[in-house]
This record gives structure tokens, C-alpha cells and sequence, in this order.
């Protein structure tokens, strides 16, 4: 759960009223909610299709080297991930007051970016050149939706390279309730394959914590597989991971804004990669290595 602030303007009222379910208005068009990065991602959905012609900004906290992230819907301002770091771009425009407006990013996010650069050394920017072709990969499947009520059932993670994958982390786990029937056939796991394969959600998760390392971790709507995990690292009193978490799905979200739908099996679709999507932990993020590397605004690559 995290605060997110969506403002909006010219926009139907009914769309004003589905944001007002999930959040409070505490201006005109402006709203306010402490949600989870699922409701978030949908909520945002919802409001970048039904918005009409009005405009929309949404800003989330995440854990970038910000510490936050945003997003724009019809507006001049452009949100655009520089090494990144998410900043201003104002796309030139000769109409406003008359004037004409260089393309570029703002002087705020030129500083933001300098003073970061500024503080560091010559040898913490090797490392951090060193670190950047090297990342994470990491996909789960879960029981259910709700990281409170709800089970993992299989993690999968790939170390990625230099653009090739260099190590393979894959787990089923083992539960105590019965999967349910969309479940099994969503996947293809079956209750007796978690009691025959699975092992403690403990172990694997200890085991995963040292594979990952201080990596960054990518996947598809990442922070509900982030979620889910840090949900039970903290069951069994252990910290939550705290790594840099690059989320794909966001990035598509900027890249192809007009997309009808943003479903994974659509998404590699729309970068020409043309493989069914199995609901598989292992398999899954294998595709999503894929798609990292086709993405422009990848910021590992």
C-alpha cells in the first residue's frame, strides 16, 4: 500500500465518481488514496480509457532513486525515464502564449539530474555502470489476489547479464489449502503436484533473497509480485526486500499509450513477440526477459 495522488480535469462524471470509491477528493479534481499497486494500476487504466478528452496525472511512491514515480495522461508535461530516473519533458509548443516553447526537460529535472551525478565519484559510477547490465527477472503464482489472505505457489527468477540469462532460480510451494478450480486451470498446477514438489515457503524464500542479492528486479506489474512476497517475508519476521523494482508494465504504459489492452499475452504481441503466455512462474519471466529487451525505455539495457 502506498499514497497515490491522480488528479484530473475535463473529465466525464462518472469517472469522478469511480475515483471517489477508491480515494478521497480533497480538491476539485484532485484525489487522494492509500491503495495497493494493483488497485492503482487499474484505477489508472480506468481513468487514461474514460477520461474523453480531459487531462489526468496520476504520482505514486515507489522505490526508485526518487522515491517516487508519476505518470500523464493529455497533458503538455511528459514523464520520461531518464538512467532511470523519472523526469519532465515539455514537448515543444508554439501555441502557448504566443510564445514558442523549447523541447527538453525542465529546469527542475535538469537539476535533479546533475545533483545526482554531481555527489558521486568516478568509481561509484563504474559500479553503477557494472550493475546496470546485470538484473533480476522475478515472477510468481499465487492462489489468489490478496497478498494478506492469499498463497504463492511457484517463484521464478533469472539473473540477466549482458543481456543473456546467467543463473535460473525456480520453486513450487508447497500449501495447506486446496487450489482453487480457475487456478489449476489457469496454470496447470495441481494440488498434488505442490504436495509431491512443492517445498516451505520459508526455505524458498530465504533461498530467493540470496539469489536476488542487491539486484535490481524486473518483471510485469512488478509490485504485485513484490506485494505478495514481502507479505510473507514478514509472516516469518523477516525484512522486506527493499531492491530497485523496474516495472515493465509502466514502461509499455508510456511507450504505447493507445494500446487496448495492456494484458501481457497482448503486450508481447505488440513487440512482435509471438508466444502464448503459460501462467507459469519459470516460463513467464522468461518471456518477460524477452520483452525487457525489446522495450526502448528499458533502463538496464
Amino acid at each position: 500500500m502506498g499514497l497515490t495522488v491522480i488528479t484530473v480535469s475535463n473529465v466525464p462524471a462518472s469517472l469522478r465518481g469511480d475515483l471517489t470509491k477508491w480515494m478521497q477528493e480533497i480538491a476539485t479534481g484532485v484525489y487522494v488514496g492509500n491503495l495497493s499497486a494493483r488497485v492503482r494500476d487499474e484505477l489508472w487504466k480506468r481513468v487514461t480509457e474514460s477520461s474523453g478528452k480531459g487531462q489526468a496525472t496520476i504520482s505514486y511512491a515507489t522505490n526508485n532513486e526518487l522515491g517516487y514515480q508519476f505518470a500523464t495522461h493529455r497533458t503538455k508535461q511528459v514523464n520520461v525515464s531518464f538512467d532511470g530516473i523519472p523526469l519532465v519533458m515539455i514537448p515543444q509548443d508554439e501555441s502557448l502564449h504566443g510564445s514558442k516553447l523549447k523541447a527538453g526537460f525542465s529546469d527542475q529535472a535538469k537539476f535533479q539530474h546533475s545533483k545526482r551525478y554531481s555527489t558521486k565519484s568516478k568509481e561509484k559510477l563504474l559500479e553503477n555502470n557494472k550493475q546496470a547490465a546485470s538484473y533480476i527477472v522475478l515472477d510468481i503464482e499465487t492462489d489468489g489476489l490478496d497478498p494478506i489472505q492469499n498463497n504463492i505457489i511457484e517463484v521464478a527468477a533469472l539473473r540477466v547479464v549482458g543481456g543473456n540469462i546467467d543463473a535460473e532460480f525456480h520453486c513450487l510451494i508447497k500449501t495447506e489449502s486446496e487450489l482453487p478450480t480457475a487456478i489449476k486451470k489457469l496454470t496447470g498446477i495441481t494440488d498434488n503436484m505442490l504436495a509431491r514438489e512443492g517445498r516451505v515457503l520459508s526455505e524458498v524464500l530465504n533461498d530467493l533473497i540470496s539469489f536476488i542479492s542487491d539486484l535490481p528486479i524486473v518483471g510485469y506489474n512488478i509490485h504485485f509480485d513484490m506485494d505478495f512476497i514481502n507479505e510473507k517475508l514478514q509472516d516469518i519476521n523477516r525484512p522486506a526486500i527493499k531492491n530497485r523494482k523496474i516495472d515493465l508494465l509502466g514502461i509499455v504504459k508510456k511507450e504505447k499509450m493507445f494500446l487496448k489492452s495492456y494484458k501481457f499475452e497482448d503486450v508481447l504481441l505488440a513487440y512482435g513477440i509471438n508466444e502464448s503466455v503459460p501462467h507459469r512462474a519459470l516460463q513467464d519471466a522468461r518471456l518477460m526477459m524477452v520483452l525487457s529487451t525489446k522495450v526502448n525505455g528499458f533502463p538496464l539495457s
